[in-house]
C-alpha cells in the first residue's frame, strides 16, 4: 500500500514481534513495514550494551548467524488505531436495516474536538494523536467508500443516523449536541419500506450524573425522516464503536466512537410485534472466572456474539450503575459499558514477514533483529529464555514496565514536565520519529484524547523507546528501560557471569517454579510494575534460600496484569492513592485482565519493605548522587560487600545517569513499611536537590518540607538481609546504580559492590 500524504518526506522500517520472549525451540513472529524503502536486511544480533555516550563502552551488538538472515522485499502496512467490537453476522441479520428497532445507551467523553485544559499529574493539554471528531461511530456497518450500509453515530457531536438509498448518502440529525460526560438513551425505529424513520436521544437519570442534566439544560429530542427509495446494504463488517475502511485486503478502524456505550437491543419490528435480534450485555462474562476479555455476549436469541479489538476498556460503569459495587464481577448489569478510544491499539496486524524458531543452542540473553535498509537502522528487541540446561543466575528483566514506558511522549504533551524534571526535556532523535508515528500507540503514563488515562500496554506494535541507544528525555540523555538493562548485561559479560533472562510474563505465568533452580535472581534497574503472582513467587524463592540482588530504584510498586488469553497485552489501572500519573474513576479501578484490584502493592499489604527491605521514597532527574557508608557497613556479616572498597570512599560518585549511582527514583528502608529488623543498612545517599520531592503516598496533609535539602526521607539506602534458610537480599534502591558499573572501564567501588554480592550469593553456603 502506498505511504499516506504525510510521510512522502520520511523513510524508514519499523518491526514488532509477537511477544517479547521464547525459549529453544519456540517460535517468534516478526512483522514488518517500510516506509520508502523497497527491500530491507534483516540479521539477528545479540544485545550487549546499549547507551553510545563517551562514558561507556559505547553501543555493542554481537551477530549470530541465523535462518532469519537475508534481503526481505519491503511492503507498506497502515498501523490502524482505534478500539470496538466486531459482530460476525453470517446471515445478514444486522446488514439490513429494514425494520430494525435500535435502543443504546451512550456517554460521550469528547463528542467534539474540544478538549481543553490541563489533565493529569504532568498538567498535559497538548495530543500528539490527532484526532478529528466530525463523525463517530455508536454502530452499523456503513461503507463511506460506496455510500452503502447504515450507521448511528455523532455528527460534530449531534445524535445522527445515516443510511444508503440507491448508493446515495441520506442522513437524519438531531439538534442538540450531546454533553460531555452524560449518560443519554438513543432510539432509532426503522420502517419495513413505506413510513418514517424516527431518531430519539434523551439524557438519563444517572446516579454520578444528577446535576449535569440540568446545568447542560439537556431535554429529550426527537426528529422523524421519510425515506425516498430502498435501502442499500453494505458488504461491511457490522461493529460496535467503529466502522470498518478498505486498506488492501484488511479492514481498519474507521470513524471511532470516545467514550462509552452500553444497553444495547436491536429488535426487528413485524406487523404486530418486535422480536428480538440481538441484546448485547457487555457486563456479562461466561468464563468460570468473571473476567472481562475480548469475547462479548449477546444474550439475544440469535448468539451474535462479538469480540473486542485493539482493547477497548471494560469493567467500566453502565447507564445502571447504582454507585457502590466496585467489583465488576459482583454486579453485571451495573457494568454493562465498554469505554471506546479511537488511539487504543493493542495489534497493529501487519502480516508476518518471517517466523524465527529459537535454537536450541542458543543462549539465553537479550537478542533483536536488526533491520537495516538505505542507512536507516531500527531493532525489534526480544528475550531468549532459558533452555534445558539452566544457570544458576537469571536476570529477572522488567518487561512489564517497559510496557508501562514503552512510546512515552510526555515530553510533547506535558506542561508541567520542565518543573518535574527540574530541566528542559532533551528529546533523542527517536522522540522525534515517535512523534511522526502517533499510531503507534501511547505509554500508560498518558492521557487518551477524550482525557482518560491509557490501561493497557501491548507488545504487538512498534515499540520506539525499545531501541538499544533510546536515552529518555527525563533522564538527562541517560538511558532508561530496556536500553539501562543492557548496561547490567555488559557488566554481567566482563565479569564472565553467564545469565538466564526471565521476563514479567514468564514469572507470572509460572510462578516459583520458574526460580526454583537459580541461586541468583538479579533485577533490572526499574522493576516497577509486577503482579501478585510475582510477588508471591519471589517471597517462596527467597524464604526458600534463594538470593535476590535488587540492583535498582521504585521496584515492586504497582499492580500489573496480564491478559492470561493474549499475554502480549497488559493491563496498569491507577487507583486513586499515591504517586500516579492519572488515575480511573471510582468503580473501575479494577483489572479485567485479573480481577485484582489497581493500586500501589504497599496499599494492598505487600510493600515492597517486606520483599527487598526498601521501598519507594522519592524521584527527581535534576541529577544524581553518590552513597555513604554507614555503621551496619563494618558489621562482620557484610565485609564480604566491600571487599577493596576503603571506608571513606564515596560509593559511586559518577555514572551514565545524571552522574552519579543514587538518583532519579529511589528506595529507602522503611520498618513502618516492612523492613525486616534485622537488615543491615550499608549506606545512604549523598545530598539531593530540592527537585527531589517526597512521595504523595507519604504525604497526608499539605506540609512544606517535602524537598530533597529538607526532608529525610527522601534518600536512598543500601540494604543487606540474610533470611532463614540461607537465602536472602541485597538491595541498592535506586534507579541509577547500573549506569555507573561501567565507569573506568568496570574498574569502580560500584561494579566491585555489585561483584563481591554476586560471587557470596553464588557460592551455596548459607548467608548469615
Amino acid at each position: 500500500m502506498p505511504l499516506p500524504s504525510d510521510r512522502t518526506t520520511t523513510q524508514n522500517v519499523f518491526g514488532y514481534t509477537d511477544r517479547f520472549s521464547a525459549r529453544p525451540g519456540e517460535q517468534l513472529s516478526f512483522h514488518i513495514s517500510c516506509e520508502g524503502p523497497s527491500a530491507y536486511d534483516a540479521a539477528l544480533v545479540r544485545l550487549r550494551h546499549g547507551y553510545d555516550g563517551q562514558a561507556g563502552p559505547g553501543f555493542l551488538e554481537a551477530e549470530v548467524p541465523s535462518t532469519i538472515d537475508g534481503t526481505y522485499s519491503g511492503q507498506y502496512y497502515a498501523c490502524q488505531p482505534g478500539s470496538y467490537v466486531e459482530v460476525p453476522d453470517p446471515r445478514g441479520l444486522l446488514a439490513n436495516p429494514d425494520a430494525l428497532v435500535i435502543r443504546a445507551a451512550v456517554f460521550p467523553t469528547l463528542p467534539r474536538d474540544n478538549r481543553s485544559g490541563s489533565l493529569g499529574a504532568y498538567r498535559v493539554s497538548q495530543s500528539s494523536v490527532g484526532f478529528t471528531g466530525e463523525r463517530q461511530a455508536v454502530m452499523g456497518t456503513w461503507d463511506e467508500a460506496t455510500m452503502t450500509g447504515w450507521a448511528l453515530l455523532l455528527d460534530d457531536g449531534k445524535p445522527s443516523l445515516v443510511w444508503s438509498e440507491d448508493g446515495q448518502r441520506r442522513t437524519l440529525t438531531l439538534e442538540q449536541e450531546l454533553t460531555a460526560h452524560q449518560w443519554y438513551r438513543l432510539e432509532v425505529e426503522l420502517p419495513s419500506s413505506a413510513g418514517q424513520i424516527t431518531l430519539r436521544q434523551a439524557p438519563l437519570d444517572h446516579c454520578a450524573d444528577r446535576v449535569a442534566p440540568a446545568a447542560a439544560a439537556a431535554v429529550p429530542e426527537q426528529a422523524t425522516a421519510a425515506p425516498s427509495a430502498v435501502r442499500t446494504a453494505s458488504s461491511m463488517p457490522f461493529r460496535i464503536g467503529a466502522l470498518a475502511r478498505r486498506d488492501g485486503d484488511r479492514l481498519l478502524a474507521a470513524t471511532v466512537f470516545n467514550g462509552k456505550i452500553g444497553g444495547i437491543r436491536v429488535e426487528r419490528a413485524t406487523d404486530d410485534a418486535r422480536e428480538p435480534v440481538a441484546a448485547w450485555h457487555f457486563g456479562r462474562s461466561r468464563r468460570p472466572d468473571g473476567l472481562l476479555l475480548w469475547d462479548v455476549v449477546d444474550e439475544g436469541p440469535h448468539m451474535l456474539q462479538g469480540r473486542c479489538v485493539n482493547a477497548p476498556v471494560r469493567g467500566v460503569t453502565g447507564p445502571e450503575f447504582q454507585g457502590v459495587v466496585e467489583d465488576f464481577r459482583l454486579a453485571p448489569d451495573e457494568f454493562d459499558a465498554i469505554h471506546f478510544h479511537d488511539d487504543d491499539i493493542a495489534d497493529a496486524q501487519w502480516p508476518a514477514a518471517f517466523t524465527f524458531e529459537v535454537p536450541e543452542d542458543l543462549p539465553s540473553g537479550v537478542y533483536a533483529v536488526r533491520l537495516r535498509a538505505q542507512g536507516i537502522e531500527q531493532h525489534v528487541p526480544f528475550l531468549v529464555g532459558p533452555g534445558r540446561r539452566r544457570k544458576d543466575v537469571a536476570v529477572l528483566f522488567p518487561t512489564a514496565t517497559y510496557l508501562a514506558y514503552a512510546n512515552d511522549r510526555i515530553a510533547f504533551e506535558a506542561d508541567g514536565m520542565e518543573m518535574l524534571l527540574g530541566h528542559t526535556p532533551i528529546v533523542h532523535k527517536e522522540d522525534l520519529v515517535l512523534q511522526d508515528h502517533p499510531e503507534f500507540g501511547r505509554s500508560l503514563y498518558e492521557i487518551h484524547n477524550d482525557g482518560s488515562g491509557v490501561v493497557f500496554g501491548s507488545v504487538r506494535r512498534p515499540l520506539i523507546s525499545l531501541q538499544p541507544r533510546y536515552r529518555a528525555s527525563f533522564m538527562s540523555e541517560g538511558p532508561w528501560g530496556l536500553p539501562a538493562d543492557l548496561s547490567l548485561v555488559h557488566w554481567l559479560e566482563t565479569a564472565e557471569c553467564e545469565f538466564d533472562a526471565l521476563t514479567d510474563e514468564d514469572l507470572d505465568r509460572e510462578g516459583h517454579d520458574l526460580l526454583r533452580d537459580y541461586r541468583v535472581v538479579i533485577t533490572g534497574s526499574h522493576p516497577e510494575y509486577v503482579t501478585r503472582r510475582e510477588l508471591d513467587a519471589l517471597e517462596e524463592f527467597t524464604a526458600s534460600g534463594g538470593r535476590l540482588m535488587y540492583l535498582g530504584g521504585n521496584g515492586f510498586f504497582a499492580t500489573a496484569s496480564y491478559d492470561p488469553d493474549a499475554p502480549h497485552l497488559m493491563e496498569l489501572r491507577r487507583a486513586d492513592g499515591g504517586t500516579r500519573p492519572h488515575q480511573s474513576p471510582f468503580a473501575e479501578r479494577r483489572h479485567t485482565t485479573s480481577g485484582e484490584a489497581s493500586g500501589l502493592w504497599r496499599n494492598k499489604g505487600k510493600a515492597p519493605q517486606r520483599l527487598v527491605g526498601v521501598g519507594m521514597a522519592a524521584q527527581g532527574f535534576d541529577r544524581c548522587t553518590y552513597y555513604e557508608r554507614l555503621a551496619d557497613s563494618h558489621d562482620p556479616r557484610a565485609a564480604f560487600v566491600f571487599e577493596g572498597v576503603g571506608e571513606n570512599e564515596l560509593l559511586g560518585d559518577f555514572g551514565i545517569v545524571g552522574g552519579g549511582a543514587a538518583g532519579a527514583e529511589i528506595d529507602c528502608w522503611n520498618p513502618a513499611l516492612g523492613s525486616p529488623p534485622e537488615a543491615l543498612v550499608l549506606a545512604t545517599s549523598g545530598p539531593f536537590s530540592d527537585n527531589y520531592l517526597l512521595v504523595t503516598e507519604e504525604i497526608f496533609e499539605m506540609l512544606p518540607g517535602t524537598g530533597g535539602t529538607e526532608q529525610p526521607a527522601v534518600r536512598s539506602d543500601m540494604v543487606y538481609c540474610a533470611l532463614e534458610g540461607g537465602g536472602g537480599f541485597f538491595s541498592v534502591g535506586s534507579i541509577a546504580w547500573t549506569g555507573s558499573l561501567s565507569h573506568n572501564g568496570y574498574d569502580n567501588n560500584v561494579a566491585k559492590i555489585t561483584g563481591n554480592v554476586l560471587r557470596r550469593f553464588r557460592d551455596e553456603k548459607p548467608l548469615e
